[in-house]
Order: C-alpha cells, then structure tokens, then sequence
C-alpha cells in the first residue's frame, strides 16, 4: 500500500511539474533563426526571414508542444529546392532551422518529349524546363514513367526504375563524389531493362555499363570508377566501356575494360 501511495503522489508531483513547465513563459517561442549546413548557392542572409515566415510559427507557445514536421512540410512546400534537415530546439526558447538546397542529379524525360525534369537524388523536382539546353550540364535520363503531370516541388513517384537511379545517387556519394562533381563527369544514364544493365555515359570517351545494378550497386560503381581513376587505372583517357559485373563463383565485382572496337 506504501509503495502505491508513493507511486501515486510522484505521478501527481510529476503532473504538476509539467503542467509549471509548459505554461511558464520561460519556455515560450520567443525566437527562430536559419543556418545553412553548407554554403548556399542560390539563397542568401536576405532569404532567411521568408523562409521562417513560410513555417508558420506559432510564437508564444510552449516549446515543448511545437510540432516540428508540420513546419518542416510548410517551409519545404514554399521552398522546393530547400530540404530541411532539422528543427533544433535551443533551450529555453528558441528554434534553429537547418536547412541545405536540394542538388540536381538528373535531368528526367521521356522519349520522344522536349520537356526535361529537373530532380534531386530523392527524386524531387527541382526544374522543369522546356528544351535540352536549359538543363546545362545535368545527366540526362531517358525514364519510361509519364512525367507530363509533374510540376516544380513534386516528388516522381518510384517505380523499379526511378528507385534505381535514387539508389545511384547514393552509390555516387558513397564513391565520394557530390551531385556536382558526378555531373561535371556523367553526360547521361539510362537503363537497358531488356538487357538488365545500367549504361553511364560520360564526357570523356569511356563509358560505364553495370550489369544487374539492383544489386551491390555502390560496389559495382566503385569498381568500374577504380578501373579508370585508380592507381592501376586504364586513366581517363581511355577509349571504350567500363564493363562491371558480378562474378557469380566467387562472389566477387569483376570490371573489364573493353577498347573500342576490339572484339
């Protein structure tokens, strides 16, 4: 009986500790500021209160019961080309946005289609642009799902196809190399589902062709990249493809480097 009768008035100590906290104004929102995890390249100091008033901040309410995914939705609805990374709470009363922009990967369209759209490794759209010269040096990928009804800010859905190239941008980072860097290398990506193979075109004269890239695919890039710019490397000069592909004995990523026009 002692150790109930205990229980019960701790939980009503515990009670009423919580309602002080909440209701203090100590706690109380009073202050939101931005920090940019990395240097932006598109936004400024000037753009910072708009992207806290695009939040939608209830100012004066507990911190405690600030619901910091709802904010996050309204920024990045506003803000299409921000990702909001978080919302840090800083004691007693203020919150810190940390924001990073969204970094164009591939340039998606449709055969036969003028239109390009612009997305970010999470397949988001970032750009929607009307002919191939507006989308500067981005990859272009040629995807078999319509992409008519996608605007500026949506994500394109993933199918088999679209999940693989979210997948080869994270294989790209894990090789080290940023969006910007893959896009000063890779000139297009498509998919040969017929052959099951993932073709990497880039600027210089070789290329890349990944076979079953659904799997071991960060492995695979790795290793044809190491088969051109690695220290026993065929150098970036070399003519012909990059061929990757799993050796089923062994269980071993085998890369031959195939010169053009040899048989």
């Amino acid at each position: 009986m002692k150790t109930k009768r205990l229980v019960i008035l701790l939980s009503i100590f515990a009670l009423i500790i919580m309602i002080v906290v909440l209701s203090s104004t100590v706690f109380s929102l009073s202050k939101v500021q931005v920090s940019f995890v990395e240097v932006p390249t598109n936004y400024s100091i000037a753009d910072e209160q708009a992207i806290i008033d695009s939040g939608k901040f209830d100012y004066g309410t507990s911190i405690f019961l600030v619901n910091k995914s709802s904010h996050i939705d309204k920024i990045e609805a506003q803000f299409p080309n921000l990702m909001v990374v978080n919302i840090e709470t800083i004691f007693p009363n203020k919150l810190m946005i940390q924001v990073v922009e969204r970094q164009e990967f591939l340039a998606l369209y449709n055969s036969g289609q003028s239109t390009y759209y612009v997305v970010d490794g999470d397949m988001k759209v970032l750009r929607v642009v009307d002919n191939a010269s507006a989308v500067s040096n981005v990859a272009k990928c040629m995807v078999t799902q319509d992409l008519q009804n996608y605007e500026h800010g949506d994500f394109v859905a993933l199918d088999n196809e679209t999940t693989l190239l979210s997948q080869l941008c994270s294989a790209f980072w894990q090789c080290e190399y940023s969006e910007k860097e893959l896009n000063s290398l890779v000139r297009s990506v498509y998919f040969d589902s017929v052959n099951n193979e993932l073709i990497i075109s880039t600027y210089c004269r070789f290329w890349f062709t990944i076979k079953n890239p659904y799997t071991r695919l960060p492995e695979k890039l790795y290793a044809g990249n190491d088969a051109v710019f690695g220290a026993q490397g065929v150098g970036e000069d070399f003519v012909g493809e990059i061929l990757v592909y799993e050796n089923a004995q062994n269980n071993s990523i085998d890369v031959n480097a195939i010169l053009n026009g040899s048989n």
